[in-house]
This record gives C-alpha cells, sequence and structure tokens, in this order.
C-alpha cells in the first residue's frame, strides 16, 4: 500500500517563524487538494497550531523520504501544505 508523506508550515505564536511538520497517510481517497487541506487543518485544531502561508496545497511527486523532503524545501516561501509519495 502506497505512503504519502504530508508537510505544513506551521506556527504557534504571532510573529513566530513558520517551520514545517509532517505526517504520513495510506489512505488514498484523503489526497484530492481540498481533503489534504482539511485533513490539515483538524490535526492543526487539536495542536493548537496556525497554518503559515496562503492556504495552498501543492503536490510535490514521488521519491524517496530524503528526496520528498528536499523537495519540500523548494516550495514557494508562501505555500502552506505540500505533499508526495513516498517510495520505498
Amino acid at each position: 500500500m502506497p505512503k504519502y508523506l504530508v508537510s505544513y508550515r506551521k506556527t504557534e505564536e504571532v510573529g513566530q517563524k513558520p517551520e514545517w511538520t509532517s505526517f504520513t497517510t495510506q489512505d488514498e481517497r484523503a489526497l484530492p487538494p481540498a481533503a489534504i487541506k482539511e485533513r490539515v487543518e483538524k490535526r492543526m485544531r487539536v495542536l493548537g497550531e496556525k497554518l503559515w502561508g496562503n492556504g495552498e496545497v501543492v503536490w510535490i511527486g514521488p521519491g524517496r523520504l530524503d528526496t520528498v523532503l528536499y523537495k519540500r524545501e523548494e516550495a514557494a516561501p508562501e505555500t502552506s501544505i505540500v505533499y508526495g509519495l513516498l517510495e520505498e
């Protein structure tokens, strides 16, 4: 079963520098951008986090974990959420 990495930029306080946080999912039904954003927002409410950026969700493609994490760092600064397929 394929595994996907979802990363989002978050802050916990106003003025705080944003940082990436990630989780994995194997639920392909939750992969359209709107479903990804909904899942991230639900997670953030539980953790008390705030989303950084413009709310854009971007597919960054497949790759090994290190490749997907590298592609994440190349995302535009205003991009809020990225996700990609983790290859074994």
